[in-house]
């Protein structure tokens, strides 16, 4: 295996990506459908959105690819980077530099590699958006000119950042290693702890800028039913998949974290109540639209959903809105199920 030099300038471009705030952060939607249409125009098995750090390839987004990062030693885009074009790799066994790669001999099996180098916006290669086959081929003209246009959205979206004022706000205060247990490592989304803080950041805006906030809980139905018969790995799948939906369905700028377990918060800013229900109905609609391929089987997996909803005059605190929206989830798994119910009111807790 003969891992890729550092580029020319590697301090300066390492401080180009850190600029970015994007390392260990939540998957975003914005993404993941890139890396959906270069699986798709490719006929890869997967798809990355790769970013190239000090030791390490963290993926932003990833199609067919369960982990989050692999070392920089074992990395094809840490070689990508180099070039100014896509670097292709047609048959990674035939390849001096990866035929004894652990990820060519072993999981996930590599043979054919396309790179193409994504750069922060002052133009250091920041990374790669690539396909991987694991069977050698190459990408005909016009699917290389694809992957290209798709890497210049990459570039576009890195240059844009829709996380919420609150979410940049609590990366701000996470230093890289807290920031990295901030993130579920399940589902990709923030955990707890971190959208217990977005609730209360949220809340605080939205009282000085005299704006809405609906916060949104959703438990899946039966799911120890799913795990008992299909095994834990296959609720694993399952949530993942789960989380997948969430995000396809909701507001750019809406946060999403895993509460625990099976269930879900949505904390949707500048949101009424029945426009958070529509919010909330379209994520129910989605997680119920297909079955999920667990591998032994196709299975229906449907959510509950409780929402509830504050003005900014109201006079409560972020855990009323909590409880309120948690109260109206047990009503919606109460009374059967696969649904979406609103809060009756929010009142001050004890």
């Amino acid at each position: 295996m003969q891992p890729a030099r550092n580029p020319d300038g590697e301090d300066a471009r390492l401080e180009s990506l850190w600029r970015l705030d994007v390392l260990d952060t939540p998957r975003e939607e914005r993404f993941d459908r890139i890396t959906r249409l270069a699986a798709h125009v490719a006929g890869t098995e997967i798809a990355l959105v790769s970013l190239v750090d000090r030791d390490r390839q963290w993926f932003k987004s990833s199609v067919g690819l369960d982990v989050q990062s692999t070392s920089r030693d074992a990395s094809f885009c840490a070689h990508a980077i180099h070039d100014a074009g896509p670097m292709v790799v047609e048959d990674a066994t035939d390849d001096p530099r990866f035929a004894d790669n652990p990820l060519v001999a072993g999981a996930p099996n590599i043979r054919m590699y396309v790179g193409h180098p994504i750069h922060a916006p002052d133009g250091a290669p920041v990374g790669t958006l690539c396909v991987i086959g694991r069977s050698p081929g190459t990408l005909d003209p016009a699917t290389m000119d694809a992957l290209r246009d798709l890497a210049a959205l990459v570039e576009i979206e890195l240059d844009r950042d829709r996380l919420t004022e609150s979410e940049r706000e609590l990366r701000g205060h996470l230093e890289d290693a807290r920031r990295r247990l901030a993130v579920d490592p399940l589902t990709r989304m923030w955990n707890r702890p971190a959208i217990e803080r977005l609730v209360r950041t949220e809340y605080e805006r939205a009282k000085r800028n005299m704006n809405p906030l609906a916060i949104a809980f959703l438990d899946v139905d039966h799911f120890k039913s799913l795990n008992d018969t299909h095994g834990h790995l296959a609720g694993d799948v399952a949530l993942r998949e789960v989380a997948a939906r969430i995000r396809r369905s909701i507001r750019s700028y809406d946060a999403c974290g895993r509460w625990g377990g099976e269930e879900f918060v949505l904390v949707m800013p500048r949101c009424d109540l029945n426009h958070a229900m529509t919010v909330a109905e379209r994520v129910r609609a989605a997680v119920a639209q297909r079955r999920i391929d667990v591998g032994e089987a196709m299975v229906p997996v449907r959510v509950s959903i409780g929402v509830a909803a504050c003005a900014p005059d109201d006079d409560l605190l972020p855990r009323d809105l909590v409880h309120a929206a948690d109260t109206a989830l047990l009503r919606a798994k109460s009374t059967g199920r696969d649904q979406v119910v609103a809060a009756e009111s929010v009142v001050p807790t004890a």
